[in-house]
């Protein structure tokens, strides 16, 4: 009787331990999101010189599907977009910006001048979480440049 008594009293303390623990999908962590908005101008661009400026975002959730909007159009279906030369070249500039909080995003910036001597500019203003960060000033000139940078 005694055994039994322990056997119950061991069972019932085993189920308000482990009734209390969470399941284990719980404790996924949290991973922080930004969002982001770029404004990216060009300065003595000519039609021999060469430039790609694309940018691409990743979300957290993989159903999401569009991540990026282009002077407040939304890119559907689309993790990157490489901006035109006639957005590269319009009054202004051209405003690349995410469409909700996502893990990161970042832009591809390369290109080189088709004329000896020339040379050309590109301008990327970054704000990351409403906060202006560093701004990118690129001059290109004969020589092949790439860059790649993460926010």
């Amino acid at each position: 009787m005694k055994k039994m008594s322990l056997m119950i009293c061991l069972l019932i303390a085993g189920i308000v331990v482990l009734g209390g623990c969470k399941k284990s999908g719980d404790d996924v962590p949290q991973v922080p999101t930004k969002t982001y908005k770029f404004t990216v101008k060009s300065s003595g661009l000519l039609a021999d010189d060469r430039i790609s400026v694309e940018f691409g975002g990743s979300p957290i959730d993989d159903k999401v599907k569009t991540v990026i909007k282009v002077d407040g159009v939304q890119q559907n279906n689309q993790y990157s977009v490489e901006l035109t030369r006639a957005q590269l070249t319009k009054s202004g500039g051209v405003v690349v910006e995410s469409v909700l909080p996502i893990y990161q995003m970042s832009f591809v910036l390369s290109g080189y001048s088709g004329t000896t001597g020339h040379t050309f500019s590109i301008n990327v203003d970054p704000v990351v979480n409403g906060v202006p960060a560093a701004s990118v000033n690129k001059t290109f000139t004969t020589d092949t440049f790439t860059q790649s940078y993460n926010y």
